[in-house]
């Protein structure tokens, strides 16, 4: 749990356990226990980093109607908003590294086979 604790403190420039939470939740909603498997956590640990996510406004807790046992975590507008600054972030940086367009879209296609294999494993 402290380790938890201290991961979610994010300094400007690197992304901890609370960037990688919101990117999971960019697409859409999701439950605890795929959080848990994406993000490799245990229950407790990411209830504490929800909770963080929650209190700063990024992240909200609902339930469903028809099955109240049935919980999910999804963006807040100001998680969206504060997501999208941070991918532009990347983007920009990506573009001051790599200038030329040739190496950026090779660059770009090296990205998209990693993630690919990356995808494969458990």
């Amino acid at each position: 749990m402290l380790y938890t604790k201290k991961a979610t403190e994010t300094q400007k420039g690197s992304f901890g356990l609370k960037e990688r939470l919101l990117f999971c939740l960019l697409e859409l909603p999701l439950p605890p226990r795929e959080l848990m498997s994406m993000l490799n956590m245990a229950k407790t640990n990411l209830a504490l980093l929800a909770n963080k996510c929650i209190q700063e406004g990024l992240i909200e807790k609902t339930r469903r109607a028809d099955d109240r046992r049935t919980l999910t975590y999804s963006l807040t507008e100001k998680g969206r908003k504060h997501t999208e600054s941070l991918l532009n972030e990347i983007e920009s940086k990506f573009h001051t590294v790599i200038t030329n367009d040739k190496e950026r879209q090779s660059a770009a296609d090296s990205l998209d086979a990693v993630t690919e294999l990356l995808s494969y494993l458990p």
